[in-house]
Order: structure tokens, then sequence, then C-alpha cells
């Protein structure tokens, strides 16, 4: 079953590392109104939804698929894409509760929400594809370095 909208929004802001001042303050709305986005007792205006997919990186339809009811056929439904799937996050539970474990707190504490991802799905490998890994990103880097001396 998909979560709510306010569970997922909290979600998100947790696994950022962000406040809910933060938040709020990037979208240019107190903190109280923001904090009754995540309780659900005030739902959230498009262009807010749409500063928040921005914030966490992830496509609008992501958070407006929570509050938006569908009367489609199933016929006329698209089958969402492998890509797609990966970028709603839709269960944080096992990365949330990874990287605010005690053993791990240090590690992740000053790391961006990229960061964080990152090193969460590279440390869920076994070390050839970790190695894989490694080898692809020094390959890009080597590339990416070539190309802006042009």
């Amino acid at each position: 079953m998909q979560k709510s909208l306010e569970q997922y929004l909290k979600e998100l802001r947790k696994s950022c590392g962000y406040s809910q001042e933060f938040v709020a303050s990037h979208l240019n709305i107190t903190r109280q109104t923001y904090t009754h986005y995540e309780t659900g007792r005030i739902t959230p205006p498009v262009n807010s939804l749409y500063n928040l997919a921005k914030l966490y990186g992830i496509a609008v339809e992501d958070l407006m698929e929570r509050i938006v009811t569908y009367n489609i056929n199933d016929d006329f439904i698209k089958n969402p894409s492998p890509e797609s799937a990966l970028a709603s996050w839709e269960d944080l539970t096992p990365f949330l509760e990874y990287i605010n474990s005690p053993e791990q707190n240090k590690k992740f504490k000053n790391l961006n929400r990229n960061e964080k991802f990152f090193l969460y799905y590279y440390e869920q490998l076994d070390q050839r594809d970790q190695q894989d890994i490694l080898t692809f990103m020094k390959i890009k880097s080597l590339h990416n370095g070539k190309r802006d001396a042009k």
C-alpha cells in the first residue's frame, strides 16, 4: 500500500536530514504551516508540491499521486519504467533505519542526500560489484575531465 503524502513528506525530510524550519523556509511558509503538511491537516498547494519535488530531486507526480484520486480504466494506465520506480523512493524505511542507527551515525552525519543514498546502496553490494562501481566512476571522472579541458 502506498504511503500517504504526509508520511512520505516526513520520510523524505528526515532522509535528507532537513528540519521542518529548513523545508518551510525553502517553501517560503511558516514552520507551523509545513507541520500541518506533515500531519495531514493541510494539503500543500500545487506550487509547494513542485517546490518540494525540486528540493528532494523527485518527480512532482510522486507527490501528486498521493493526493489525487484517479478514475481511469486500467487498460490506459502506463506501466512504470524501472527508472521511475527507483526515483519514487517508495520505501525509505530500510534506508532510514540504516543511516540513523548509532553505529552508522558518524559516517552519514555530514553527507548530502545523494552521498547518503550512494553510500547506503554501495554498501549493500558485494565486493565485486563495489569494484565495478569504483572502476566505472574512475573512467567517468577521467572522461569528464578530458571533456572539460576542451
